[in-house]
C-alpha cells in the first residue's frame, strides 16, 4: 500500500472508533465520575482550600525580656498587623519553645534585655524572630508583617539617632514599585498553587481515563493504533475543555486579568492533553495488567508534582531534579500557561510549546504502536 492508502486506511480506522465512542462516551457511570463528577469536586475542593486567600490572626508568641515602650510598641504594632495574633509569654522562654514544637504557635519572637537602650546607643541589638518550619506556609505567614515592622521603626529610630549624633541624614533614593499579581495580590502565591494544582489533577485524570479505556476495549473490534486512537480522541477533546472551564471559573472567581490571548490557551491545553494522553499508554503498555498500570499512576503523578516547579521553583533544583522536570509535560504547560496569564506572549512561543508537547505522543506511539496492539491481544481485551 502507498502512502495515500495507508493514510485513507488511517482515518477510515480512526472515524469509525472515533464516532463509536461518541455515541457511548457517557453511558458508563464510571465516564461520569472521571470525566466530571471528581474533577469538578476536586476543583471545588481546592477552591474551599485556597478561599481565603492569605492566612490570617496566626497565634505568634512574644517573650518580652525588657519591657520598655520600645519593645511594647513593636509587639503592639506586630498583633496589628493582619497575619500575627501575639501571645505574650512573659519572661518564659522555655514555656514559649515548647508551644512552638506543639504546634500551639507558629511563632516565636523574643526581645532581649536592654533592647531599647541598645538601640538609642547605636548598639544595634539583635530580637530573634522564627518560625515553625515543620508548617511552612502557616510559619512563614505568621512572620510576615514583621519585616516591613522593622523597616519602618528604622526608619524613624535613623533621625532620632543622627540627631542626637549630630549627623545629617543625606536624602534616600525614592524607588515606586508598580506590580500587577497574577491573581489577587493579597494572596497570588496560593493562587499560583491552586492553578497548577488544577492544570495537575487534569492529567491524572488523563491518564486513568486512558488506561481504562485500552482495559475496556470490545471484542468485537480489530486491534489497529488508529482505532485506539479514535477511541480516545473524543476524551482528547473532552478534558481539553474541562481544563479552560476551570481555568474560566478561576478567573472569574479571582477576578484575574489575562493579559495574553486565550485563544492560545485553548491550543497548549490541547497538546497537553494529546501528550497526558500517551503517558497512560506508555503506562498501559509496558505493564502487564491494567491493575499494574494504575499503581504506577502514583508514581507518575508524584514525579510531574515533584519535579515541575509547583512545590519546588524549577531554578532551586540541583541539575539532575533540572533533567527530570525537562522532561515533564507539565512543565512546559504550566509555564506557557503562565505566560499567556503574564504577558502577551507570541503566537510563535505558543508553537514552540506545543512542538516539545507533541514531541510526547510521537516516540511514545514510535515505541508503542506495535507492542500495544499485542498486548491487546495477548490479555483478549479486544
Amino acid at each position: 500500500m502507498d502512502f495515500r492508502e495507508l493514510t485513507i486506511d488511517f482515518l477510515k480506522r480512526f472515524k469509525i472508533a472515533f464516532n463509536d465512542e461518541m455515541q457511548s462516551i457517557f453511558k458508563r457511570f464510571t465516564h461520569h465520575w472521571l470525566l466530571w463528577i471528581l474533577p469538578l469536586m476536586i476543583f471545588i475542593l481546592i477552591g474551599s482550600i485556597f478561599s481565603k486567600g492569605v492566612l490570617y490572626d496566626l497565634p505568634v508568641g512574644v517573650v518580652d525580656q525588657d519591657k520598655s515602650i520600645l519593645s511594647k510598641q513593636i509587639i503592639r504594632d506586630l498583633n496589628a498587623g493582619a497575619h500575627a495574633d501575639i501571645i505574650n509569654f512573659d519572661i518564659s522562654i522555655n514555656e514559649a519553645e515548647k508551644a512552638l514544637a506543639r504546634a500551639k504557635i507558629y511563632a516565636l519572637l523574643y526581645i532581649p534585655p536592654n533592647f531599647e537602650a541598645d538601640v538609642l546607643a547605636g548598639r544595634q541589638p539583635t530580637p530573634i524572630f522564627y518560625y515553625n518550619a515543620l508548617f511552612y506556609s502557616a510559619g512563614l505567614y505568621s512572620i510576615m508583617d514583621y519585616s516591613g515592622l522593622i523597616a519602618q521603626f528604622n526608619s524613624q529610630l535613623r533621625s532620632v539617632l543622627a540627631a542626637k549624633a549630630g549627623v545629617a541624614i543625606p536624602k534616600l533614593a525614592q524607588a515606586n514599585l508598580n506590580y500587577d499579581g497574577l491573581f489577587n495580590a493579597s494572596g497570588n502565591s496560593m493562587y499560583f498553587q491552586q492553578f497548577s494544582a488544577l492544570v495537575h489533577i487534569i492529567q491524572l485524570f488523563v491518564v486513568a481515563l486512558t488506561i481504562h479505556i485500552l482495559g475496556r476495549l470490545p471484542n468485537r473490534t480489530r486491534p489497529s493504533y488508529p482505532f485506539v486512537l479514535g477511541k480516545l480522541a473524543p476524551y482528547t477533546l473532552w478534558y481539553t475543555m474541562l481544563l479552560i472551564f476551570e481555568i474560566a471559573l478561576l478567573v472569574l472567581y479571582s477576578q484575574a486579568r489575562v493579559s495574553g490571548n486565550p485563544f492560545y490557551m485553548l491550543i497548549v491545553g490541547l497538546f497537553y492533553v494529546m501528550a497526558a494522553q500517551s503517558l497512560g499508554i506508555l503506562l498501559f503498555t509496558f505493564t502487564r495488567s491494567t491493575i499494574d498500570a494504575y499503581s504506577f499512576i502514583g508514581l507518575l503523578v508524584g514525579l510531574a508534582l515533584t519535579y515541575s516547579g509547583v512545590v519546588v521553583p524549577e531554578l532551586s533544583m540541583p541539575w539532575i531534579a533540572r533533567v527530570i522536570s525537562s522532561i515533564e509535560p507539565l512543565t512546559y504547560a504550566l509555564n506557557k500557561l503562565f505566560d499567556l496569564f503574564l504577558r502577551h506572549a507570541s503566537f510563535i512561543s505558543v508553537l514552540k510549546t506545543c512542538a516539545i508537547l507533541s514531541i510526547y505522543p510521537i516516540i511514545i506511539t514510535l515505541l508503542v504502536r506495535k507492542r500495544l496492539v499485542k498486548r491487546l491481544n495477548q490479555e483478549g481485551t479486544i
